[in-house]
């Protein structure tokens, strides 16, 4: 193993997570750059924002958080990190394929490592205009476990969400749906009967914004098919989880209204009308596949013949090169896979369907997890999916995939306990829609819960186990 110290973060003796409160959240200050000009990312319990461009050693700092433990050690804005714990970094690359190799696990191991020491302190030489200088960053604690940075995820998502059950979103519109769902779906793979409550109001917010709007005799009305596969996806974690049928009939509602959009050629869209000169998007598709394959556990029963004709435009997606999804039949070659993949995969295993498939899937997500973040202008749904497609097909896959992504853990926690988002190396607009602070406290709570293995779409295959 190149990074052997990767260990000290599963097996750290952790305090609470409540511990850190004693410093200030720290909201990374990111600027898209849809093109990948530069790359800006969380610099994990120091609270500041730095940047990479193609070919730098150096992070150069952005933004640094006021009373977080970078400030404290003096480190200043337009400062560049030149060495993190001793070690200098090879370049940093914009290529998506790279994934986080260079300067991000570089500093990101340098924090594992100083948090093992006693007392837990980082060296950083820094370049501030013509001078190097040395600082020690006191670091908040010794260690932390996942399943103290879920626990700090969930418990701060349930202070942060709305009295009317949702989170609040980048923008307005229909952002806060669809991000709501992930949000509940993470206090759901928490598993702690406290957050109960918030999970059924948030539920009761989708229903009433989103599910209400459904009208089967007419599917060119209603929400998105990203808010109803996302919905229907929670409401099916949710009763397969907890044993409650009290939302089947929301279930049933958005799974037909999916179902009620496929054409006869098998293709989807953002609604009901096929984008790109009648080519769809296999985004779509696959997250209707997942809605559907957890629906069919609850009993809903799936129309098979659209069920197929929808599968043959995945298969027609599938990029011979790479063994991925391509954005649709028509360009199944797109450097963007995770999302489509992983969904699909992980549809196939819960629904026991072509189980060489999913696992030619989930092959193509080892094989390319530097590419993990990125997906249709967003990170949440490439990590989201992507992790759950490698737990349910691919079980030694993914704990490859967890060990070599243990350094977007450490850079994405914030020193208060929960995390901050951290993006692609593209444009991450789609993310900016929903609202940073909350998809991205989401998608890395999603991420680590996939190695629980209780959400069926992370492999489980147990009813009843939420609060047991």
């Amino acid at each position: 193993m190149r990074y052997p110290l990767l260990l000290l973060f599963l097996f750290a003796t952790p305090s609470s997570h409540a511990a850190d409160s004693i410093f200030p959240r720290y909201h990374p200050k990111l600027q898209n750059s849809k093109r990948g000009e530069y790359h800006d990312f969380p610099l994990g319990v120091l609270s500041a924002t730095g940047r990479l461009t193609d070919g730098e050693r150096e992070i150069l700092i952005m933004d640094v958080g006021k009373g977080g433990p970078g400030e404290k050690a003096g480190l200043l804005g337009g400062d560049r990190i030149v060495t993190a714990g001793g070690r200098r970094s090879e370049p940093f690359s914009r290529s998506t394929e790279t994934g986080l190799e260079g300067p991000q696990t570089d500093l990101a191991m340098a924090l594992v490592a100083a948090r093992a020491a006693a007392p837990p302190e980082l060296s950083l030489q820094v370049r501030r205009g013509k001078e190097l200088v040395s600082l020690r960053v006191g670091l908040p604690r010794a260690g932390l476990k996942s399943a103290d940075l879920l626990a700090g995820i969930a418990d701060h998502l349930h202070a942060t969400q709305q009295e009317n059950g949702r989170w609040q979103p980048g923008v307005g519109g229909d952002a806060d749906v669809y991000m709501s769902a992930f949000c509940a779906l993470s206090l759901l793979a928490a598993d702690d009967r406290k957050y109960l409550p918030a999970i059924k109001a948030a539920i009761g917010f989708i229903n009433q914004k989103s599910t209400a709007s459904v009208d089967l005799k007419n599917p060119r009305t209603g929400p998105k098919n990203w808010q109803a596969a996302s919905s229907a996806i929670l409401l099916a974690e949710y009763q397969l989880a907890t044993g409650d049928r009290s939302f089947a009939k929301a279930l049933k509602t958005n799974c037909d209204l999916l179902a009620a959009r496929v054409t006869s050629k098998g293709r989807m869209g953002h609604h009901f009308d096929i984008p790109y000169n009648g080519g769809g998007l296999v985004i779509i598709n696959v997250q209707a596949h997942l809605a559907w394959a957890l629906a069919g556990k609850c009993g809903y029963e799936v129309d098979q013949a659209v069920w197929n004709q929808s599968f043959r435009e995945v298969q027609g997606s599938l990029d011979e090169k790479t063994g991925a999804l391509g954005y649709s039949s028509r360009a199944p070659r797109s450097p963007d896979i995770s999302a489509r993949t992983g969904a699909m995969a992980s549809a196939l295993m819960v629904a026991g369907r072509e189980p060489e498939l999913a696992r030619r899937l989930a092959d193509a997500l080892v094989a390319h997890h530097g590419r993990m973040r990125h997906a249709h202008a967003m990170s949440s749904i490439g990590v989201i999916y992507g992790f759950a497609g490698l737990r349910s097909a691919h079980l030694e896959g993914h704990a490859e995939i967890m060990r070599k992504w243990r350094p977007f853990l450490e850079l994405s926690r914030n020193a208060a306990g929960a995390a901050g988002y951290f993006g692609g190396k593209r444009n991450i607009g789609g993310d900016q829609y929903l609202g940073l602070e909350p998809i991205g406290n989401a998608m890395v709570a999603l991420m680590i819960a996939s190695s629980d293995g209780k959400l069926h779409m992370h492999g489980g295959t147990r009813k009843g186990w939420f609060g047991e």
